[in-house]
């Protein structure tokens, strides 16, 4: 079977299964966003260990991305019928942050110390204390209002990853359409003419649904044509950095694909690298334009 077919498949599967977590309730929401960020930094500590010698973080990094998570949903409020924890992510970082710094010096060799506690610091410090944002655009209660934010960018940078990925493959190259390679040290495959269609299609869509939900009252605050205009370069522009950076992690270490939950598009941060780092930009932009009106 080809990889094309297998990504289908796959997609036609993992895509109800999270739209269903999403609409069911917060619970199954904050637990998929716990296990997604679990699962992506244990990816990542996978891959930093690779490159120095030091303990296996894997387990250790999944929960503390996990918790993070977590923590973010708690310092929001309403979540699980619980009012707001405050200081909770700070002082969980701070736990977090203390247990690496003990074990770095417990079973790090000097050498190593410093890279290797930076990197492997980057799982939970990304996935968790920055990803984990994602989950203060969501609510409580069933239904996708409580969450149309979340799914505005999940969605926007999926489009952008799918028609760079077709573009790039069947039309850069062929008629009008040249072939210019975006980042041929990171990612040789990825093209100026595919980053250009998928950041097209990315900020027609943002927009237009941006406006549509807010014009519902589905944002917390008014969102004209340029703000939504705003949104989708925003969205298409992180995202791809996103992808670029869990790019150069893998062929930094030597990684084809960050894991296999996947099958035929890889591991969490294969499919979630641009989410990663979109989602809390889209939620501090939307914060920053609440706080103006």
């Amino acid at each position: 079977m080809s990889n094309l077919a297998q990504r289908l498949i796959t997609a036609f599967i993992a895509i109800p299964i999270v739209f269903f977590l999403l609409w069911f309730s917060d619970y199954s929401r904050i637990g998929l966003m716990c296990f997604m960020a679990g699962v992506g930094a244990w990816e990542w500590a996978g891959m930093a260990c690779k490159m120095y010698k030091g303990p296996d973080t894997r387990y250790l990094s999944f929960a503390s991305s996990l918790a993070l998570t977590l923590a973010w949903a708690l310092s929001k409020g309403g979540y699980f019928g619980m009012p707001a924890v405050p200081y909770v992510v700070g002082m969980t970082f701070l736990v977090i942050f203390a247990i690496y710094i003990g074990v770095a010096y417990a079973k790090v060799e000097i050498d190593h110390l410093f890279p290797w506690l930076v990197m492997q610091l980057g799982a939970p410090l990304y996935v968790g204390l920055w990803g984990g944002m994602n989950v203060l655009m969501m609510g409580n209660g069933q239904g996708f209002e409580h969450c149309y934010p979340f799914i505005l960018v999940m969605t926007g940078v999926w489009l952008c990853d799918t028609v760079a990925y077709f573009f790039g493959k069947f039309a850069a190259g062929k008629g009008p359409f040249g072939r210019h390679p975006f980042a041929p040290s990171i990612s040789p495959k990825k093209t100026w003419e595919g980053s250009v269609a998928g950041s097209i299609a990315t900020v027609a869509w943002v927009a237009y649904w941006a406006k549509c939900s807010a014009a519902l009252g589905c944002f917390n605050v008014e969102i004209d044509l340029a703000k939504a205009i705003g949104l989708g370069v925003l969205v298409t522009v992180a995202g791809q950095v996103g992808d670029l950076l869990m790019s150069a992690l893998k062929r930094w270490s030597g990684t084809k694909d960050s894991g296999n939950l996947f099958v035929g598009h890889g591991g969490v941060l294969d499919r979630c690298d641009s989410f990663y780092l979109a989602a809390p930009a889209l939620y501090l932009l939307m914060d920053f334009f609440q706080k103006l009106a």
